[in-house]
């Protein structure tokens, strides 16, 4: 079986990439192409938290049917469709906030009702919880100049 941690930790690093840009803009007040830091990081927010819901639906249809499992692909979507609301808010802190909130959610999904599957790759447990943590300081960072 060929093995894709190489490219998934790279890929996945250069993921942060963006967020680290947009938190910059919104610490130094700086815009890019018109746009504000706080309101590139969440548009980038959720376009993630987007795809991070379509890994869970991917890891669930790949599992044996559990009890849990309808359950868990409409918490994913749930958190998906918040983050894509947040959007339409007009207040690009609030969106912050609520993908703050959503991404907490999709990697408690992950690590507490997909635990059996995590089990079988301890690689990504380590590089979602890495990432996530990174990700929520930043969201953080972005939300101190503001409150």
């Amino acid at each position: 079986m060929r093995s894709y941690k190489a490219v998934v930790s790279a890929l996945a690093i250069l993921g942060i990439f963006p967020f680290l840009f947009a938190t910059y803009l919104n610490l130094a007040n700086d815009t890019f192409l018109g746009k504000s830091g706080v309101t590139l990081f969440a548009a980038y927010g959720a376009v993630i938290l987007s795809f991070l819901g379509g890994t869970i639906w991917g890891r669930l249809i790949e599992l044996p049917e559990s009890r849990n499992g309808a359950k868990l692909l409409i918490c994913s979507f749930v958190m998906v469709f918040l983050a894509w609301f947040s959007l339409l808010l007009k207040t690009p802190e609030l969106s912050v906030v609520l993908l703050l909130l959503s991404l907490i959610s999709i990697f408690w999904i992950d690590a507490r009702w997909l635990k059996q599957a995590n089990n079988q790759k301890p690689f990504y447990t380590s590089l979602n919880f890495g990432l996530t943590s990174a990700t929520s300081i930043m969201h953080l960072l972005v939300l101190y100049p503001h409150y």
